[in-house]
């Protein structure tokens, strides 16, 4: 039973991992070259909904992956794969110090329309952009990080035990 929790609990830390790399990517590829073109009068629509969006989402998922990976450092004290799990666990703080502290002032100042015109919005979300690199960046190293956990056990369920 004891393996059957652990392996749950690194499927859900790959799981939240796997849904903050992805969006990351996304934004990094799909969405960033048409944000360059956004205006005060377009950005509430394709920044402003989907910002808002995605930090409802990962206002649940994200502190459930704390608890995660503290287990996975926990369960993993004193062999080599606690190195693997302090990754996830620091990877995660990372992101969340950068997108609390960071990225989500800069989303409030967008949303709230604390600019002054095209000329006031073009910096904001370049440094939008810039600070979301970072967590592009941590998010990619987080992931690769659960999976490398993962595949390192080897038989998932048996490696649990």
């Amino acid at each position: 039973m004891k393996g059957t929790l652990l392996l749950i609990n690194a499927l859900y830390f790959l799981f939240g991992a796997t849904m903050y790399m992805g969006t990351m990517w996304v934004l990094r590829f799909f969405l960033y070259p048409t944000w360059r073109t956004l205006t005060p009068e377009n950005v509430d629509a394709h920044f402003g909904i989907p910002t808002t969006q995605a930090t409802r989402f990962f206002t649940i998922v994200v502190p459930l992956m704390f608890v995660s990976g503290i287990v996975l450092v926990w369960s993993e004290w004193g062999g080599w794969y606690v190195a693997l799990s302090a990754v996830c666990l620091a990877g995660i703080l990372v992101l969340t110090w950068v997108g609390q502290g960071l990225i989500i002032p800069v989303n409030k100042k967008i949303r709230g329309g604390e600019f002054d015109g095209p000329a006031g919005l073009t910096p904001l979300l370049l440094r939008w952009m810039r600070l979301n690199d970072i967590r592009f960046v941590g998010a990619t190293i987080t992931w690769a990080a659960i999976v490398w956990y993962i595949v390192a056990k080897g038989d998932l369920l048996g490696a649990f035990e």
